[in-house]
């Protein structure tokens, strides 16, 4: 009887109830979650480039050079001309493409999509493309971004990736200076890409791509990367360096 009293009382009532508002709004946080990461759009899948550019001049038309990349980019013109590939690592080395060249690529590539992080896995040479999402902690830092770049740039850079609704937003900066950003246009240190990848109709991907270096370009400029969808497969071996010496795709007795 006592017992039966304490649990309708007044006190245990309104402590029921502030533990059932709170259990409430506990389990809509928990739902709120999810539903949020479904308005993101899930871009994973099998992609293809739909038209193939031989140069990203041709697809973008004269570029706003400052005279030392216009002399850079006339420099490697006559080199390419006379068949002289030296100032291109990619085509005599195998050597990573950088970005945004490796999303040139006339082979199919796969998207692999996570919440912390998104990695893209090319046919070419089976490379991997890694983007950071916000969750991922923060590269260490030696000095300035300018610094930093000299320091540990890469060729294929640092990509950090970010949701905005449903488009993901790709910002990939300290590179090192020895790639090209198509088959012949140079870049520096400060070489900057910025990525806005959305899905256009659930088969075709759009990669609006704005390209920022203040050594090479008098001010930013863009091109748009449409991609569509291909059936998902396994890829078949591609050794780079086999194609350059000349070996064949697959061993032969």
């Amino acid at each position: 009887m006592l017992a039966w009293l304490a649990l309708s009382s007044p006190f245990v009532k309104r402590v029921q109830r502030n533990l059932a508002i709170a259990t409430g709004a506990l389990l809509g946080t928990v739902i709120a979650v999810p539903l949020s990461a479904h308005a993101q759009a899930d871009l994973s899948g099998t992609w293809k480039i739909a038209r193939d550019p031989s140069s990203i001049v041709g697809e973008r038309g004269a570029l706003p050079f400052t005279q030392e990349g216009a002399k850079r980019y006339k420099e490697n013109m006559l080199k390419k001309a006379k068949k002289d590939f030296e100032f291109d690592l990619t085509t005599t080395h195998c050597s990573a493409p950088g970005v945004p060249r490796i999303m040139l690529t006339s082979q199919r590539f796969r998207i692999f999509q996570d919440p912390h992080i998104i990695m893209i896995g090319f046919e070419w040479n089976r490379f991997r493309r890694v983007i950071e999402m916000p969750t991922i902690p923060p590269q260490l830092s030696f000095g300035d971004e300018r610094e930093n770049a000299k320091l540990v740039g890469t060729k294929m850079g640092t990509s950090r990736g970010r949701w905005e609704g449903d488009t993901l937003v790709v910002v990939t900066d300290q590179f090192s200076d020895n790639t090209l950003i198509d088959g012949v246009v140079p870049h520096s240190f400060d070489l900057k890409i910025t990525e806005r990848i959305r899905l256009k109709d659930g088969q075709m991907l759009e990669d609006r791509v704005t390209i920022e270096d203040p050594e090479i370009f008098i001010k930013p400029w863009e091109v748009v990367l449409i991609y569509t969808r291909q059936p998902d497969a396994i890829f078949p071996e591609d050794a780079c360096l086999d194609r350059v010496q000349g070996e064949p795709a697959l061993p032969t007795q």
